[in-house]
C-alpha cells in the first residue's frame, strides 16, 4: 500500500517559563505539544446508491409504489451482472404530506422514500459493469457513485496517523527544549481522543471521495450518457495527540 505523509500541525503551550498559547491549561512547569498527522491513501472500494421517491395519493397505493420500485431497481442492477448479495436497501419511510387547495381546503397525500445501495471492491471492470446497469434507458432513478476505504485500509491509516503524529509531538517538542535551554525530564501524560465521526479528513473525503452523481437515462432520446472519470481520489484521515511534559531549566 503506498502512503503519502501530507502535513503536520502544532500547537504548544508552556508555563515556568511560557511559550506559545494553547487552548489547553499548562500545569506549572510543564510543555504541551499537540501533534497531528494526516495520511492519504486511495480508496478500494466502489460505491453507488439509487435514490427512490414515490408518490400517491393513498397510504396503501403510496407503500406499493415504493416497493415496486426497489424491486424494478434491484432487478436493474442484477440484470447487468451486480450480485443480488451485495444489494442492500435502506430503511423505507412513507409519510404523510398536505397540500393547501382553497378556502381552508387541504388535499392529503403520501410521499415514499428509500435507497438501493452497492459496495464492492474497485476494479475498472466492475465500475463499468455498475455504469451500464446505472445508465439505464428504461427508469428515472437519481443515482450517486463514490469510493470509499475499506475497513482495513481505515484501521492501518488510523494506526500509523497516531504514530506519526505522536513522534511530531515529541521531535517538536525537542527541538523547543534545545532552541529555549530547557530539559524534558518525563512525559505527565497524553491526551488523545478517538472520534469516529473525525477519523476522516472531511474536506478530503467530500472534495475528492466522490466521483458522480446524476440522473439515470430517462429515455434513448437523451442520448449517450456523459463520460465518468472511473479512476479513484485519494482519501485522507487526520488523528491528533498532546503530551505533556514536566520540564526544568538547564543549569
Amino acid at each position: 500500500m503506498k502512503f503519502i505523509f501530507l502535513f503536520a500541525l502544532l500547537s504548544l503551550c508552556c508555563s515556568s517559563p511560557q511559550f506559545g498559547q494553547s487552548n489547553t491549561p499548562c500545569r506549572e512547569n510543564s510543555l504541551l505539544v499537540n501533534g497531528t498527522a494526516i495520511l492519504k491513501q486511495t480508496p478500494e472500494i466502489l460505491t453507488a446508491s439509487i435514490t427512490i421517491k414515490v408518490k400517491g395519493l393513498k397510504f396503501n397505493e403510496c407503500q406499493e409504489k415504493l416497493v415496486k420500485a426497489i424491486e424494478q431497481a434491484t432487478n436493474m442492477l442484477v440484470k447487468k451482472g451486480i450480485e443480488k448479495e451485495i444489494i442492500h436497501t435502506n430503511d423505507l419511510n412513507v409519510s404523510e404530506r398536505s397540500e393547501y387547495i382553497s378556502e381552508g381546503r387541504t388535499k392529503l397525500s403520501y410521499e415514499g422514500s428509500s435507497s438501493v445501495n452497492v459496495e464492492h471492491l474497485y476494479s475498472q471492470e466492475y465500475a463499468k459493469k455498475l455504469l451500464s446497469a446505472l445508465q439505464n434507458d428504461s427508469v428515472n432513478f437519481l443515482y450517486n457513485l463514490g469510493f470509499t476505504l475499506s475497513e482495513n485500509q481505515k484501521s492501518i491509516l488510523r494506526k500509523k496517523t497516531i504514530d506519526l503524529a505522536i513522534s511530531d509531538a515529541k521531535e517538536k517538542a525537542e527541538a523547543i527544549a534545545k532552541s529555549a535551554n530547557i530539559r524534558l525530564v518525563r512525559i505527565n501524560n497524553i491526551t488523545f481522543t478517538d472520534n469516529e465521526q473525525g477519523q476522516f479528513y472531511e474536506s478530503d473525503l467530500v472534495r475528492e471521495g466522490r466521483m458522480n452523481s446524476g440522473y439515470i437515462a430517462m429515455s434513448k432520446s437523451a442520448g449517450p450518457a456523459p463520460a465518468i472519470d472511473l479512476n479513484p481520489k485519494g482519501i485522507g484521515i487526520r488523528k491528533s495527540v498532546t503530551i505533556e511534559w514536566l520540564i526544568e531549566e538547564k543549569k
